[in-house]
């Protein structure tokens, strides 16, 4: 009996020893393989040597869309580890465009690189360094920078002063007022081409404003029995250009009752009366002035004793045209 059972486990130990004989060419040495994927880690005892054939040993099957292996199908694994990656939809919207892709990239940074996409000086929704995740959107914010010029005007200020030689409630343009103009230079930052920021970075003057002059009048008018009056200060002259020709061509006459005024008519007969002593005296305008701010009449030398004005020399009158 112990005879029998020891020649049955030699035929055992024969036909192992010609099973390996004949499924194992001379010198295909079983090994331990081990596959990497998402599923998990699975150790595969083989004697393939492609990675293909390994791969159908352990009845794996790859999704040529979504799977790729290292090394690959048709190389043998030298470090006995073969890796199966699975790639993972990403969006990448941006440039007016939406693309949807399969990728393989770690990183987005990676995944930019991948697709050829620059995002230098650009915003993104996540980081670079984030990790790629199944459906990960990923949006390009296109950051542009550009300095424009744009030239503004300068409004001119206008000045008001007091005439007392010009009627109250009337103005004169003394001087006009002239606008100017500036360049100013923003540096202007666009999204996707809509501004989102302007900062001023210069200003330049390129034409000065000349400020503007109105005088206002300030003489007060009151209405006479024999026309409308107007009050100021009244002077004279005399001796010093006695016989000299005046404005209207006649010579000036210092004892004649003969005056100078602005505006009125040659030959205007005026009655001015001198304030402080209430004398008046009936005058011709014949000439044109005073030139001297303020002052509204000047009177021979003759017309200003009359009235008591000589002594003074400058002083408050009403005038009064005579019809």
């Amino acid at each position: 009996m112990k005879d029998k059972k020891k020649c049955l486990l030699e035929a055992a130990v024969f036909a192992v020893i010609l099973a390996l004989v004949f499924i194992n060419p001379v010198g295909a040495q079983p090994r331990l393989v081990t596959i990497l994927s998402e599923a998990g880690k699975l150790e595969v005892f083989t004697t393939e040597t492609l990675v293909a054939d390994i791969l159908a040993e352990a009845n794996i099957t790859l999704d040529a869309d979504y799977e790729r292996v290292f090394p690959g199908l048709d190389m043998e694994p030298q470090s006995n580890c073969i890796i199966i990656e699975k790639g993972k939809n990403v969006v990448i919207k941006g440039d007016d465009r939406e693309l949807t892709v399969i990728s393989w990239a770690g990183t987005v940074a990676a995944l930019l690189a991948e697709q050829g996409i620059s995002v230098e000086g650009d915003l993104l929704s996540c980081p670079l360094e984030q990790r790629l995740t199944e459906g990960l959107a990923v949006e390009i914010i296109r950051v542009d920078t550009e300095l424009v010029s744009e030239e503004m005007c300068i409004a001119a200020k206008t000045v008001y002063k007091s005439d007392p030689t010009l009627a109250a409630g009337k103005k004169k343009v003394q001087i006009q007022a002239i606008d100017g103009s500036k360049l100013i230079t923003y540096e202007v930052i666009r999204h996707d081409g809509a501004e989102v920021s302007r900062r001023k970075v210069s200003e330049t003057i390129l034409v000065q404003p000349v400020a503007g002059v109105i005088l206002k009048g300030t003489l007060t008018v009151s209405r006479g029995a024999t026309g409308d009056a107007v009050e100021g200060l009244a002077s004279f002259y005399g001796s010093e250009l006695h016989g000299r020709r005046t404005a209207s061509g006649v010579p000036f006459d210092m004892y004649a009752f003969t005056a100078a005024h602005k505006t009125l008519p040659f030959g205007t007969r005026v009655k001015v009366t001198y304030l402080p002593t209430g004398k008046t005296v009936v005058v011709e305008i014949n000439d044109r002035g005073p030139f001297v701010p303020g002052r509204i009449i000047d009177l021979s030398a003759a017309a200003a004793k009359a009235i008591g004005l000589y002594a003074d020399g400058v002083g408050k009158v009403r005038i009064e045209i005579i019809q």
